[in-house]
């Protein structure tokens, strides 16, 4: 059974894996494969300790093992990531982590979010209920720029939404 749980210290090697293989796993003509190799340079696994204590850090854990993640950044209403393990995609597991962020952005008092997609991602974020502005670019922390969608997204509490 899949669970969403906060992130805990000790789940920052899994989510290490996780990102890597998620960014390794794309498979799409919209990006080179050297951007997708810079993109796919896996983080130290203390990055993401800071990111655990200091905002909405989510993980998708089934029988034990991280599956997914997911990061809201409160302080800029801001989505910062949801990454999926290639061998879990097409599970509903991404908008699950998105379901959860948009509670805790609703807990912190947030009406709006908004987030910067891949080329390759913006589908998925649509069917979340995100809308796309113009195409930009996004600095990866490699130092190499990718094309991105800027998306935003009104959230509302589930009652409201009737």
């Amino acid at each position: 059974m899949l669970t969403i749980r906060r992130a805990r210290q000790e789940d920052c090697q899994a989510i290490v894996r996780v990102h890597s293989a998620a960014v390794a796993g794309i498979r799409t003509a919209l990006y080179t494969p050297e951007e997708i190799q810079s993109w796919a340079i896996p983080k130290k696994p203390e990055s993401y300790q800071d990111a655990i204590r200091s905002k909405e850090f989510f993980v998708a854990e089934e029988e034990g093992v991280v599956m997914g993640f997911g990061v809201l950044n409160p302080e800029s209403a801001e989505v910062e990531a949801v990454y999926v393990s290639p061998e879990a995609g097409r599970r509903g597991i991404g908008l699950q982590l998105l379901r959860k962020l948009d509670e805790r952005a609703l807990a912190h008092g947030l009406g709006v979010l908004r987030l910067y997609a891949s080329l390759n991602a913006v589908p998925f974020y649509k069917r979340a209920g995100y809308v796309a502005q113009e195409q930009s670019k996004y600095r990866l922390s490699t130092g190499v720029e990718i094309a991105c969608v800027p998306m935003v997204k009104t959230i509302k509490l589930e009652a409201d939404a009737r």
